[in-house]
């Protein structure tokens, strides 16, 4: 379980309109046909079912909620036959389960309001329920799943490859460090696993080179630098089109004006990549904004924003959500890199938010905003792997994390 998290439902009913599309298993479309719903149920029992390509989904009403929401916010299925009687993508959001070897390991979707506010039960005192789904959830043969490779080479037993992402948790629990300082040191020790080829280290030698390699780091690293140097026009260039990758909208109601709705993202996508002038109004909170206005220097961020951040890179470490099956099936240093690429992602969409609202200042509710609408698309968008790779290169991540966090 991710330490320090908290979730429960509080019914707000955000999973269940918009952009989440719940497909179902075999079992789940036999049960709802079995349920034997009508119109005095208020739904239209043709109308339940979508049929795709090789896969059925639950369908939604006109203004793009589940069909099975009514007027109040309830779920007609929860409240007619219970919890169990729901598709299983419905039980199991925003938990994600992660086998690794004899573990499995358990992360949240931070884009529910209720997790991203870490509202509700510590997850620890839910392990029966959680059990119960992962049971559900996960194939039999799940210890079987080999890890990830650290770097390159694959074949590391499982013990040795959690000994890795135990230091990085430890790098991002470390206490009065900016959360971007965090990340700068986690990639320059991750660094130094990669060129020295320490990827395959095991054993109790292991932990000794990566505290060794941690405490480098900080030492390297003592604070955020004074002068940040700029990123290159090509970093600052992907970023704001990895920001328009994690903020656009994509409904249902997107989905049946399919030409049109291509359109507005590529009008948005040549806004953002020109960079002049107005930024385009991409959704609610994100009107058309000076770019000039973003890219001013916020300052520090207060500690209630640095400990949300600092939560929700350490659940997504602790949880593997970030490599591995669970990310593209990418190595794990590759994978961080991407993971560390948000942290200037969400303070852009931060920025964007507060200047969209007159404001030259961000308060905890922008970052709180900004980091539920990146999760909405993370792990779920395609994944360019050459993008990150580049921008490694260039030093643009590294130089990115730095420049936002001023």
């Amino acid at each position: 379980m991710p330490a320090g998290q908290n979730w429960s439902c509080h019914g707000c009913t955000d999973c269940c309109r918009g952009q989440l599309l719940i497909t179902l298993s075999p079992e789940d479309k036999l049960r709802l046909e079995q349920q034997n719903w009508s119109p005095a149920d208020g739904v239209d029992p043709a109308k339940l079912i979508v049929a795709g390509l090789n896969q059925f989904r639950l369908a939604h009403q006109a203004d793009g909620a589940c069909v099975f929401l009514d007027a109040t916010g309830r779920c007609r299925i929860h409240a007619k036959f219970g919890e169990a009687a729901k598709p299983l993508a419905c039980r199991l959001y925003p938990l994600v389960l992660h086998p690794a070897g004899q573990d499995v390991l358990i992360g949240l979707r931070f884009s529910c309001p209720s997790a991203v506010a870490n509202q509700g039960r510590p997850l620890a005192e839910q392990g029966t329920e959680i059990k119960t789904l992962a049971r559900l959830v996960l194939p039999d043969d799940h210890q079987s799943i080999p890890p990830p490779p650290v770097a390159v080479t694959p074949g590391m037993d499982w013990p040795d490859f959690l000994r890795f992402t135990r230091w990085l948790d430890g790098t991002l629990a470390a206490e009065k460090v900016p959360v971007a300082l965090k990340l700068l040191r986690a990639m320059h020790w991750l660094g130094a696993v990669e060129r020295g080829c320490l990827d395959q280290i095991t054993g109790e030698d292991a932990d000794e080179i990566l505290e060794a390699l941690g405490r480098r780091a900080a030492e390297k690293l003592p604070a955020l630098p004074a002068a940040a140097e700029k990123p290159s026009g090509f970093g600052r260039l992907f970023l704001r089109l990895l920001v328009l990758e994690h903020a656009r909208t994509v409904t249902v109601a997107d989905q049946a004006v399919r030409s049109s709705h291509r359109w507005k993202m590529l009008a948005a996508a040549w806004r953002l990549a020109r960079s002049s002038g107005r930024t385009p109004a991409l959704r609610a909170g994100l009107q058309r904004v000076k770019f000039a206005d973003i890219e001013k220097n916020f300052g520090p961020l207060s500690p209630a924003a640095e400990a949300l951040l600092t939560r929700y890179f350490r659940v997504k470490i602790q949880s593997l959500h970030f490599c591995g099956t669970a990310f593209h099936d990418r190595p794990l240093i590759e994978g961080f890199r991407n993971l560390a690429l948000l942290y200037p992602i969400i303070l852009w969409l931060a920025r964007w938010l507060a200047v969209s609202d007159g404001r030259a200042a961000l308060k905890d509710a922008d970052v709180l905003k900004a980091v539920s609408i990146v999760d909405y698309q993370y792990s779920y968008a395609p994944y360019l792997s050459w993008r990150t790779r580049l921008l490694h290169q260039r030093d643009d991540i590294v130089r990115l994390c730095a420049w936002y966090a001023r």
